[in-house]
């Protein structure tokens, strides 16, 4: 709280305590001259008239914990004494700031609540200080934040306002990495969709075979229906056997009868050759003038019949 606001105030107004309530609905009894050091209490009791009595007590922001409160209240007693030397309060809020990280925090949430900035700036140097130079995953582990960030928001390039080398390096190291990434989330794509596992139950499976929704009715159809292939199938093959015997059938009586009409052939063939054997013999015994000529034209007519016969018969044959 400034000297302004401070001579603003009537001595009338001002009392020995003023009442206060924290987070855990206690209420806490506070020397009024050290708790208008900050900011928002010192309106609540200028502007509203709050804190006279407990039944009236100062409602403080939900950052404010007992024990929050106690180590604000603190500051403000040995800073609020006139007199003391800078290096004096620098060893004491170098003192004052030596805590764990978690009541650190805490205790910047509730200054800054209670609008008391000089207690933050000091809690914020010191975070500072212990943020500094650590990478991301030490600072979530000093929080314990949770890690929501993915690869590839983590490998994002830094800005480089200065022109630094060290993070043009980094970024390149970076953008290497982000390649690399994606190299492997694509290989992984494909890996999964070669090995792409049917997870449908057996119903399904079944369901899916049979062509239905896996209904009995359905099921008995499709057992029909094989059935009735199974029978079609059945007599075509059937069919196709009767279809080869008869054509064995044919083949065989196809060559009996080439077989039978060879054997006439070579019969005739050899009646013929007979004949003209005993016709050839018949010549020596008698001569072409003792030949009756009628008997003669009948015999190169049945001589000249004789050979057109087997030219025929050749031809048929071949």
């Amino acid at each position: 709280m400034s000297e302004t606001d401070l001579a603003v105030i009537k001595p009338e107004m001002m009392k020995p305590y003023v009442w206060l309530q924290t987070s855990d609905d206690s209420i806490q009894q506070v020397e009024q001259e050290i708790a208008m050091f900050c900011p928002l209490i010192c309106q609540e009791i200028i502007q509203k008239g709050m804190g006279s009595s407990k039944n009236c007590a100062i409602c403080l922001p939900q950052q404010v914990s007992p024990a929050m409160l106690s180590l604000i209240l603190d500051y403000c007693r040995f800073h609020q004494v006139p007199g003391r030397s800078n290096k004096e309060r620098k060893s004491y809020d170098e003192k004052f700031v030596r805590i764990d990280t978690e009541r650190l925090c805490e205790l910047t949430s509730a200054a800054d609540s209670l609008q008391l900035k000089p207690l933050v700036d000091l809690t914020s140097r010191a975070l500072a200080r212990i943020i500094e130079g650590k990478t991301p995953e030490e600072i979530r582990d000093i929080f314990h934040l949770p890690d929501d960030l993915t690869e590839e928001e983590k490998l994002e390039p830094l800005r480089n306002i200065t022109a630094d080398p060290r993070i043009r390096l980094l970024n390149r190291l970076y953008a290497k990495k982000r390649k690399e990434l994606k190299e492997r989330e694509r290989l992984k794509n494909v890996e999964v969709e070669e090995e792409h596992v049917d997870d449908r139950s057996v119903d399904d499976l079944l369901s899916f075979i049979n062509g239905n929704d896996g209904d009995p009715k359905g099921v008995k159809t499709s057992k029909n229906k094989k059935k009735n292939r199974r029978k079609k199938e059945q007599q075509k093959n059937s069919s196709l056997k009767e279809a080869s015997e008869l054509n064995k059938k044919e083949v065989n009586g196809h060559d009996i009868r080439h077989q039978s009409s060879e054997a006439e052939i070579i019969s005739e063939t050899s009646y013929l050759h007979c004949a003209e054997d005993d016709g050839f013999t018949s010549k020596p015994e008698f001569d072409d003038d003792e030949i009756d000529p009628a008997l003669k034209e009948k015999i190169d007519r049945r001589d000249e019949m004789a050979s057109h016969r087997v030219d025929d018969l050749v031809v048929q044959i071949l």
